[in-house]
C-alpha cells in the first residue's frame, strides 16, 4: 500500500451517518484519518488522486467472517490443515477482501487463536490485510453448536475464564453459541449456553470494553442472549415477531448472514445433514430477514463467509438480499458501512473530518445500483492506497496453497 499523506479530488463521497451525497472539490488524508473536506491543500505534500466525478464510499465492513476457512463444501475439515495451509488461507482471504472494498471484517470464531495473530500483524503493518477484529475461540457448551472446534465451557465460573482466556490472546469481540446450528450435528433451536452463563461473560467482556456477538436461530435463544447484555445476534433464522422487537428494545444489532446458505445443495460435498438442515430453513431465514428489515431492526451486514461454498467477497450478494427483503440500495450500503461501523467500533464506516481514512472508489452512484460495489476503482485502507494490480498478483501466487 501506498503510505502518507493522500488529497481524493474532484468527487461525490457519501459523508456522515447519513451518507449524504456531497460534491467535493479535495478530501483529504493524514495519518490514516481523513483531515478535511473541500479545504485548502495549498502546499500539500502527498499523492493527488484526480477522481474526475467518482463516488466515494466508506470501506465495507463485513460483521461475521471466519477468515481461517477457505469455503470448501467440507468447511470445517479445513481446520485440520497444516499452521502453513490455514495462515496461506487467512493471507489470500485478506487480500480477496480488500479487492472487494472490505477494508474491515468481524472474524467470529476460529479452531484456535490463529485468526488473532494475523489481525495483530495486519494491524502492526506486516501483513497487508483488512482490518480484522477477531473473537479467537467460540464459547459452547458441552455437546453445543461448534463444540467440536471451540471453547467448550459449563457454568458460569468456566464461561468467566473461556472469555478471559480469549481476551487474553487478543480476542477484540467474544462469540458465544446461544443455540444449536445449521452447519453443525443437532437441533438449531436448541438453547445450549444458559443467560446466566451468557451474562457473565458480557459482564467480563464489557468491563474490558469488548463487544459480545451471539449465535442465536430461534425466540429461546434471541431473548436469553437480549437479556445477558450481547451487543449483537448472529442470523437469526427463525425469529419470531416477539424476538425482533426485542432486538430493537435491547438497542441490538442484527447480523442476519442470510445468504450462506445460497450455495447449499445435495451431492456437492456437504455434509447430508448440513443440506437437509439448510434446505429447509432457507425460505424461513429469508422471510425472518425481511421481517427484521419491516420491523426496523438495526441490521449490520455480514456473510459468514468461509463457511460451505461461501467464499470471502460476497458481501454485495448478501446485501442484494436485504433489498430484495425491503431495504434500499442507500441502505444496504448503510448496513455494510454505518451500521456495521457503530458495530465494530474505532469511529470506522462514516466519512467524517477525524474518522479513519477508509473509502473505497466506485465509478457509480451505489444508491442508485449496488453492482457498482464488486469491482472498486481504488481502496484506501488508513488512508493508504492499496495496489490493487500487486494485491490481484498475489492473490493468484498464494491460490494453491491457501486451498
Amino acid at each position: 500500500m501506498s503510505s502518507g499523506a493522500l488529497v481524493l479530488r474532484d468527487g461525490v463521497a457519501f459523508v456522515g451517518p447519513e451518507l449524504e451525497r456531497r460534491p467535493f472539490s479535495t478530501l483529504r488524508m493524514e495519518d490514516g484519518l481523513i483531515t478535511g473536506i473541500d479545504e485548502s491543500v495549498r502546499g500539500f505534500d502527498g499523492l493527488v488522486l484526480d477522481l474526475a466525478g467518482a463516488f466515494v464510499v466508506p470501506g465495507l465492513i463485513d460483521c461475521h467472517v471466519h477468515f481461517d476457512l477457505a469455503a470448501h463444501p467440507a468447511a470445517y475439515g479445513h481446520w485440520s490443515a497444516s499452521p502453513l495451509t490455514r495462515s496461506m488461507t487467512c493471507l489470500h482471504n485478506g487480500l480477496v477482501a480488500l479487492t472487494k472494498g472490505i477494508t474491515t471484517v468481524r472474524d467470529l470464531g476460529c479452531i484456535d487463536h490463529l485468526v488473532l495473530d494475523y489481525a495483530g500483524r495486519v494491524e502492526s503493518g506486516s501483513l497487508i490485510g483488512p482490518r480484522v477484529i477477531a473473537a479467537g475461540r467460540p464459547i459452547t457448551i458441552t455437546g453445543g453448536h461448534f463444540a467440536q472446534y471451540g471453547r467448550v465451557a459449563d457454568g458460569q465460573a468456566e464461561v468467566r475464564k473461556a472469555v478471559r482466556e480469549q481476551i487474553g490472546a487478543g480476542a477484540r469481540v467474544v462469540k458465544l453459541m446461544a443455540t444449536g446450528g445449521i452447519s453443525s450435528p443437532g437441533d438449531p433451536t436448541a438453547s445450549t449456553l444458559t443467560q446466566e452463563e451468557m451474562a457473565v461473560a458480557v459482564e467480563e467482556a464489557h468491563k474490558r470494553g469488548i463487544t459480545v456477538a451471539a449465535h442465536a436461530h430461534n425466540r429461546a435463544g434471541i431473548l436469553a442472549a437480549l437479556q445477558a447484555g450481547v451487543d449483537s445476534i448472529e442470523h437469526a433464522a427463525f425469529a419470531d415477531d416477539e424476538s425482533l422487537e426485542a432486538i430493537i428494545s435491547h438497542q441490538a444489532t442484527l447480523v442476519p448472514t442470510v445468504s450462506a446458505l445460497n450455495n447449499i445443495a445435495p451431492d456437492v460435498g456437504i455434509p447430508i445433514e448440513t443440506v437437509r438442515k439448510s434446505l429447509q430453513a432457507r425460505q424461513t431465514y429469508v422471510e425472518s430477514t425481511g421481517r427484521a428489515i419491516s420491523a426496523g431492526v438495526r441490521i449490520a451486514a455480514g456473510t459468514d463467509a468461509g463457511t460451505a461454498l461461501n467464499p470471502i467477497g460476497g458481501l454485495v450478494d448478501e446485501l442484494e438480499m436485504y433489498c430484495a427483503g425491503g431495504m434500499s440500495w442507500l441502505e444496504a450500503v448503510a448496513a455494510a458501512t454505518v451500521n456495521a461501523g457503530a458495530l465494530v467500533g474505532g469511529g470506522l464506516g462514516v466519512i467524517a473530518t477525524g474518522r479513519p481514512a477508509d473509502v473505497i472508489v466506485v465509478d457509480a452512484d451505489p444508491g442508485e445500483a449496488l453492482t457498482t460495489l464488486r469491482e472498486p476503482l481504488h481502496v484506501i485502507k488508513g488512508g493508504a492506497l492499496v495496489d490493487l494490480p500487486w494485491v490481484r498478483q498475489t492473490i493468484a501466487e498464494v491460490r494453491a496453497v491457501a486451498s
